[in-house]
């Protein structure tokens, strides 16, 4: 085990992250948008294409946002063109998030980012070695998750709720500040 300090993992872990934010960041300025617009822009995109309804609510479990960041979020994303809301043709006080081309069209553009970010990530890394290395980060994943009773493995963590398991008051209604 190594001291605190530059050689300690959770340390390179935090540097990764921050690089990757911004490359991010870096590359998808011409699109008016942060690394956290993004991630949830496309997250909206996906839910889209597979024909979705997507709520506040959805965004708040899968990204692990409080309720006032998705709701600046969305207010942010909506300002700059990238979606709209309307009342959910299922319960008139709940409010679905919709995409516009725009975001379909900006979001290519970020999957195509990501993918060259991630390529330059590993770029020297043999197939193994990546397989070696997603092995070793879902199990600190799930060590870090079984010592605060969140979700045990990298796959149990929030995907793409169905749909049809919701209930009202899952469906963001408690949501009403996003317009």
């Amino acid at each position: 085990m190594s001291p605190v300090g530059r050689d300690d993992l959770g340390f390179k872990i935090k540097i990764i992250s921050k690089l990757l934010t911004q490359n991010m960041n870096n590359s998808i300025t011409s699109l008016d948008l942060t690394s956290s617009q993004a991630r949830v822009l496309g997250y909206l995109c996906y839910r889209t294409q597979r024909q979705e309804t997507v709520y506040p609510r959805d965004i708040e479990r899968h990204f692990r946002f409080t309720h006032p960041t998705v709701s600046g979020l969305l207010q942010r994303l909506e300002a700059k063109g990238y979606l709209s809301s309307e009342p959910s043709t299922e319960d008139r006080r709940c409010k679905q998030i919709l995409v516009t081309k725009r975001a379909l069209e900006a979001n290519q553009q970020v999957l195509d980012q990501l993918a060259a970010s991630e390529q330059r990530l590993v770029s020297d890394m043999s197939r193994a070695e990546i397989i070696q290395l997603q092995s070793f980060l879902d199990r600190m994943i799930q060590n870090l998750s079984a010592s605060n009773g969140a979700p045990q493995s990298a796959d149990q963590f929030p995907r793409f709720a169905d749909e049809t398991e919701r209930k009202r008051e899952d469906r963001g209604c408690q949501s009403p500040d996003f317009r």
